[in-house]
């Protein structure tokens, strides 16, 4: 199957009412239950070339100068420690440490209407220490590298704009918006945008001079 056909019948599934084997099959005429597990789990196909049609698509409905490329991330509970990427972390759904597995994604809106156009899965560092649990769960070996979150953010802001995604500014909570490397990270390659930051994080409106302070009493730090 070419990798044009496999995109196509990626966007069709998708339209399914719900996500699963059962309901994907029900929706894609003439396909059976065996043949989409496999397309799904085991055939090798390139999704980066999904995500690329899905974020055009997305782009030609509500993309735009006024649009917003909103960066946030999302857990999903598991409960054994085989799928990618699970283990013990902060689940943002439920607002607690969960077993689970953590997605950083970015989502096109016009304000009216909204479309995810990229995920990224975060991989904690116990997995990235462990190369044959990576590949028993089917992670790619180029794959196996520790990137945070803000760095996986940064990546689907600069892979939107490769695609040609239209969008005015960038949006993001205090995660990202209290790491340095996120924001620099933004405004060095010129993107506008707008985020959140912790409640007590110093902001400078002004580049603040740095020194250090002389001494005043014979004792005490110098």
């Amino acid at each position: 199957v070419s990798s044009q056909a496999r995109t196509y019948l990626c966007g069709l599934v998708m339209k399914a009412s719900r996500k699963n084997i059962e309901r994907m099959e029900e929706y894609v005429q003439g396909c059976d239950y065996e043949s989409m597990q496999h397309f799904i789990s085991e055939s090798p196909w390139d999704h980066r070339e999904l995500y690329k049609h899905i974020a055009q698509d997305v782009s030609d409905q509500v993309g735009g100068p006024e649009s917003v490329l909103s960066i946030d991330e999302s857990g999903f509970t598991k409960k054994g420690e085989k799928s990618a990427g699970v283990g013990h972390q902060y689940n943002g759904r439920l607002g607690k440490i969960d077993n689970c597995q953590v997605g950083v994604f970015g989502a096109l809106s016009n304000g009216v209407n909204v479309g995810l156009i990229d995920a990224r899965l975060y991989l904690p560092q116990e997995w990235v220490d462990s190369p044959k649990r990576c590949k028993a769960a089917g992670i790619p070996e180029d794959e196996c590298v520790f990137k945070t979150k803000p760095q996986l953010g940064l990546e689907i802001v600069e892979n939107a704009r490769r695609n040609g995604v239209k969008f005015g500014f960038v949006s993001f909570d205090g995660l990202y918006g209290n790491t340095p490397e996120f924001v620099y990270g933004l405004s060095n390659k010129g993107y506008s945008f707008v985020g959140a930051v912790h409640r007590d994080q110093t902001i400078y409106l002004e580049k603040p001079d740095i020194y250090l302070p002389r001494r005043k009493e014979k004792i005490g730090r110098k």
